[in-house]
């Protein structure tokens, strides 16, 4: 009788982590990483807010076709646009940096004037 074999089978994990030994593979990946997040937050508010690609492409002016690029990571908005996002979706935009090494906390926050312009306190 033959024994069954024990050798792990390869996954998609196992490959990316080959993959991310590469330094300018593991950057680019890096890179795109902060892309995702954004991109995840904006789909979950729109969703949270139960407006459609098009409800939303209508309030800011544009058209249904680039908010899914936006969606899909096929475009990356201007971090002002990203605002304006966040304003159509009823929401605030903020920018947090946490200095490496340091509990300090430095914001952008992003601000709709009167006059429609977004301003950083």
């Amino acid at each position: 009788m033959k024994k069954a074999s024990r050798e792990k089978e390869w996954t998609f994990q196992d490959s990316l982590k080959e993959f991310l030994k590469d330094p300018e593979i593991k950057k680019a990946y890096d890179d795109l990483e902060a892309d995702d997040q954004v991109k995840r937050a904006l789909i979950e508010l729109r969703i949270r807010t139960k407006q459609t690609q098009k409800k939303l492409a209508d309030k800011l002016d544009t058209k249904q076709a680039y908010i899914s690029r936006i969606e899909k990571g096929g475009v990356s908005p201007t971090v002002n646009y990203i605002a304006k996002m966040a304003d159509a979706l009823n929401a605030d935009a903020e920018i947090i940096f946490r200095p490496r090494g340091s509990k300090e906390v430095i914001k952008a926050i992003l601000v709709k004037e009167k006059k429609g312009k977004y301003k950083t306190k």
